[in-house]
């Protein structure tokens, strides 16, 4: 593997969040998310979202309950790396914009991410770290540092289906999140085998994948999200920007796969 320098691990989740301001693009029939729904900027084609899993138990459960306790276990970019502050993670992000959607909701979103890890280390501090927060959901954003190690393909997999057996065992079900995605760390690093380990394990086990990676390849070849030539003073605007975005998306997937029935929550905001 080519020597990486400052794209190590600490550099590429670094990066991947350093995009320029996010340049308004015009509407367009077949982006996510309706008038006053999501910023322009943070749409993305229907058609990346190919995945039509659904979360029948947290479904059930915030019908019955009207509370929702939900765990993102992840790696630098689930920490925040880049952002302003904990409030500008996509997981404060997603818990903001998932009470904005169902408003009647309690919900209740813990960030348990450490850097630059992998799924294995993810996955020794499971039990203790996450579900002993009792959590009805958990996000799990897994695979770039992976990919970065090069870590064994059925390694990596087997990994995923023991952290999502565990998970289910409890009662709760799981939302896996691809790795990020970046021109140049893109041109580096083999991420798509780890990205069809992850749709794979997801087809098999009936989980949900966030397509993180092909949503921030459509913003940035789009042009809605530029890498290149960051200036340093708008490294934190930005990466609160993209942070935003992906809180927002995941908010909007996981509604959609709850398939609430009409009525259920009557203030929500699709």
């Amino acid at each position: 593997m080519a020597k990486l320098g400052f794209w190590g691990i600490r550099g590429i989740a670094f990066a991947a969040a350093l995009v320029a301001a996010p340049a308004a693009f015009g509407q367009s029939a077949g982006l996510s998310g309706g008038a006053g729904d999501m910023p322009e900027f943070c749409r993305v084609p229907r058609a990346v979202f190919v995945d039509e899993s659904r979360l029948p138990l947290i479904a059930k459960k915030v019908q019955e309950r009207k509370r929702l306790t939900i765990v993102a276990l992840g790696s630098s970019s689930t920490q925040g790396i880049g952002a302003s502050g904990p409030d500008a993670a996509w997981p404060a992000r997603f818990e903001a914009d998932l009470k904005r959607r169902l408003p009647d909701l309690r919900v209740d979103v813990h960030n348990r991410a450490k850097a630059r890890e992998s799924a294995d280390q993810m996955l020794k501090r499971l039990r203790g770290d996450v579900l002993a927060l009792r959590p009805d959901l958990v996000i799990w954003e897994t695979g770039t540092a992976d990919a970065v190690r090069a870590v064994e393909i059925d390694h990596f997999a087997g990994h995923l289906d023991d952290g999502i057996a565990q998970i289910a065992a409890t009662g709760a079900e799981t939302v896996m999140v691809t790795p990020q995605y970046a021109r140049d760390t893109a041109r580096l690093i083999a991420f798509q085998p780890y990205i069809d380990a992850m749709n794979q394990v997801g087809l098999r086990r009936d989980v949900l994948v966030f397509p993180r990676y092909e949503a921030m390849r459509f913003w940035t070849e789009s042009g809605a999200m530029k890498f290149e030539n960051v200036p340093r003073a708008e490294m934190t605007k930005v990466a609160d920007a993209l942070y935003d975005c992906l809180g927002r998306q995941i908010a909007r997937i996981v509604v959609r796969a709850m398939d609430l029935p009409p009525g259920a929550f009557p203030a929500a905001a699709r």
